[in-house]
């Protein structure tokens, strides 16, 4: 085949790729419609301000634009994201009604709650993961330690108990300092703060000697010197944090966890519907104002195919369940 015989076919399939894209869709009650023919929304599980909350109204807005059609942020938060869960479970199968899953609603809860009205791995069909809130072991600048090997040292040669904080039980970052301390064989006890305000005084003054937060949570903070960032659990530096090597880097490869955050449909969603929007969600999430935002705030992009984000929540599920089951962990 010859040069322009190629260009032709490829241009072919590009074509008969976006046609099929914004076919009508049947199937939906006997409705022709081309999809999306009305307002979308999406539905975070979280309060406004939060990590999740940022990059769906990132993503909407784009989506907006790509789409043709309004696309709001609804946040459904309670219950530590069960609410809001919940209904994206519950909505109507019809591509109408997104939302954001993650680590914690998706694997975490399951592994810590007795019941659940929601099953992660067989009441959603996954579009894409977005992005990872990757998490910080940070220490107060009064602990004698400047790195990861002289805050282990430091933790195995005290006599009396040393402490983890956290901003509540159950989280990923909860786990992640259980993880840690199994990975490097240190022992500690655990305070659960009521926000993240009492948490970073307890920290700046000692009361606990450690937690595991999201960096942006702390960046201030160890910018001006009073606590300081020894590692990171994602398979790269964090951008905002270049200084912080990452645990795989240190020897500690059980750290290297995806703390991932994705868009979901309602399972049973038709396929020509979840393969419109995943390949909308790839354009929107890789823009370059998008990416961009998020990166400076301290996020890890991971923009993948509804195959790839299944793949991860099936490791992910049994993973934690099996991790929260011998961690000995009780709400």
């Amino acid at each position: 085949m010859d040069h322009s015989n190629k260009n032709t076919v490829s241009r072919r399939r590009v074509i008969q790729t976006l046609g099929a894209l914004t076919m009508p869709i049947g199937g939906l009650a006997g409705a022709q419609t081309a999809f999306p023919s009305k307002p979308l929304r999406i539905i975070v599980s979280f309060s406004a301000g939060s990590s999740t909350d940022l990059v769906a109204r990132l993503v909407a807005e784009r989506l907006s634009e790509q789409m043709k059609q309004p696309v709001t942020v609804e946040n459904r938060a309670g219950a530590g994201g069960v609410v809001g869960t919940q209904a994206m479970a519950q909505a109507a199968p019809d591509g109408y009604t997104i939302g954001i899953g993650s680590l914690a609603t998706l694997a975490l809860l399951p592994a810590t709650m007795k019941e659940l009205p929601y099953d992660g791995t067989r009441d959603f069909a996954p579009l894409s993961e977005l992005m990872s809130v990757d998490l910080v072991l940070t220490t107060s600048a009064k602990l004698p330690v400047k790195t990861l090997a002289e805050f282990v040292a430091w933790a195995k040669a005290q006599s009396s108990p040393i402490f983890m904080g956290t901003f509540g039980a159950g989280t990923s970052a909860h786990f992640a300092g259980f993880l840690f301390g199994k990975s490097a064989g240190i022992k500690f006890e655990v305070v659960h703060y009521k926000n993240q305000s009492d948490g970073l005084i307890g920290l700046m003054n000692g009361d606990c000697h450690f937690m595991v937060p999201p960096p942006s949570v702390v960046e201030p903070q160890v910018k001006t010197g009073k606590l300081r960032a020894l590692a990171t659990n994602g398979n790269v530096r964090v951008r905002s944090m270049p200084e912080a090597p990452t645990f795989a880097e240190l020897g500690y490869p059980a750290m290297n966890f995806s703390n991932w955050v994705g868009l979901l449909a309602p399972a049973k969603t038709p396929q020509p519907v979840l393969d419109r929007l995943s390949a909308e969600i790839q354009i929107a999430a890789n823009a370059p104002q998008v990416r961009s935002k998020l990166e400076e705030s301290g996020y890890r992009m991971i923009v993948n195919k509804p195959q790839e984000f299944a793949a991860t929540i099936r490791h992910d599920v049994p993973f934690w369940a099996n991790f929260v089951k011998t961690s000995g962990f009780s709400l």
